[in-house]
């Protein structure tokens, strides 16, 4: 089974007022974060979303080594169209499923991935994700059978205005620390996501 990542990090930081990918956290970025996960994880194949002529001077260097790396330019920032470059190529591939994850996300861990990957050999729902209040967060597995409805989405809701109106099947895991849905939009998160980090990370 070919599942790949499609790792959506083409945004504008517009809330934060600075590229939050290049913040320092762990020794490394912040947008390095999540990125390492997938690639250390059992996805075939990671596609790094970015906007055109990004210098990429955020990602580790090892990572942009990583054999299982593929960065693609995407001309357009809404969340919508950078989800869809991935599905093309996820497409393209011929992938049978695919992980949507978040460059402002550093608590998922390559066994948050894993664990979504596992489910999905076993129950093959439309999608597979950990929930918060029985709502889903990414990172969100898809299928292959949802890839075409991806494709019209539009804007910055991404996939969740259709999860939301339950027009799939899904699988909802249950998340040990709430931490996992935690994503950085701004200087005062990015600043207790430190002090998490500081704390043990994800526990």
């Amino acid at each position: 089974m070919i599942t790949v990542g499609i790792y959506l990090a083409a945004g504008n930081s517009t809330r934060m007022g600075t590229d939050k990918r290049a913040l320092p956290f762990a020794d490394s970025f912040l947008g390095s974060i999540a990125l390492q996960a997938a690639l250390f994880s059992f996805l075939s194949t990671v596609f790094l979303i970015v906007p055109p002529n990004d210098p990429l001077d955020w990602v580790a260097f090892p990572l942009l080594q990583h054999e299982k790396i593929a960065i693609i330019h995407c001309p357009s920032t809404t969340q919508s169209s950078s989800l869809q470059c991935g599905v093309r190529k996820a497409i393209y591939q011929k992938a049978d499923a695919a992980v949507i994850l978040l460059a402002d996300q550093p608590f998922v861990r390559k066994e948050t991935i894993n664990e979504l990957i596992a489910h999905f050999t076993q129950t093959h729902t439309d999608y597979v994700a950990f929930a918060n209040n029985s709502i889903p967060f990414p990172p969100v597995l898809f299928s292959a059978s949802v890839f075409p409805s991806l494709l019209n989405i539009q804007g910055d809701e991404g996939a969740r205005q259709l999860i939301r109106q339950k027009h799939w099947n899904g699988t909802l895991l249950h998340a040990d620390d709430n931490r996992l849905f935690f994503d950085i939009d701004t200087m005062e998160e990015y600043k207790q996501a430190l002090k998490y980090w500081e704390k043990g990370g994800l526990r």
